[in-house]
């Protein structure tokens, strides 16, 4: 079976490629935006598996929570791809990729990112199960969320916020890993949790500042 999977919700661009014989995967982090470099990095990805994208069997991508910007790029791109191929896509949490980093770890994972000015996108796991689905919560509402659990260990850009509430996980696991990026798309998978194209949305927890504005209009 032949996976290719990304995730872009967050700076890290993330892409892997599977099949029986090889795993290969890029990341980028850098001053040019995911929908500059995502194409030329699935090709490059590609080339060297030297796999045609028709010949891919499944697509997978990160759905969030992250920028909305960042996973829209990532799953149009996608949705393209499994469009002109007649494919499906089977999407994954980005929350619980990166929590799978700390596995062993003896504790809760909280995987905690910036949202909006005073909010934070907040996901806790355990045993590689979750505990705490992702959700959006004001910064001190999050804060006494985690502080009450027994042995939290806080990754992702919001992290700063809860230095007094729980242990910080290792810069060097702070981004998607690829190959469990993979692994999670070829699960799903197997369990049928794939869909088509026009049915997979990010996971965005909050409304636009767009949104916002429209209603405080309404209201007005």
């Amino acid at each position: 079976m032949k996976i290719l999977a990304l995730d872009t919700s967050t700076d890290v661009l993330v892409v892997g490629f599977k099949d029986e014989e090889k795993f290969l995967s890029l990341t980028y982090k850098g001053i040019e935006r995911h929908a500059t470099k995502l194409a030329p990095m699935v090709k490059l990805l590609l080339d060297a598996a030297q796999v045609e994208p028709a010949k891919i069997d499944v697509l997978g991508c990160g759905v969030g929570p992250g920028s909305l910007t960042g996973l829209r790029i990532g799953i149009s791109f996608v949705q393209g791809l499994a469009c002109a191929f007649g494919k499906k896509i089977t999407p994954v949490v980005s929350a619980k990729v990166l929590a799978k980093n700390f596995s062993t770890y003896d504790g809760e994972i909280v995987v905690a990112r910036k949202a909006r000015e005073g909010y934070v996108y907040i996901a806790c796991y355990k045993n590689d199960e979750q505990i705490v689905e992702p959700t959006v919560k004001q910064i001190e509402e999050a804060k006494k969320i985690v502080g009450e659990m027994q042995n939290p260990m806080i990754v992702g850009d919001a992290k700063k916020f809860f230095l007094d509430v729980a242990k910080l996980a290792p810069d060097a696991l702070e981004n998607i890993n690829a190959q469990i990026l993979i692994e999670e798309v070829e699960a799903l998978t197997k369990n049928g949790s794939n869909f088509e194209p026009a049915l997979v949305q990010p996971l965005y927890l909050q409304k636009s500042i767009a949104e916002i504005n429209f209603e405080k209009r309404k209201q007005g």
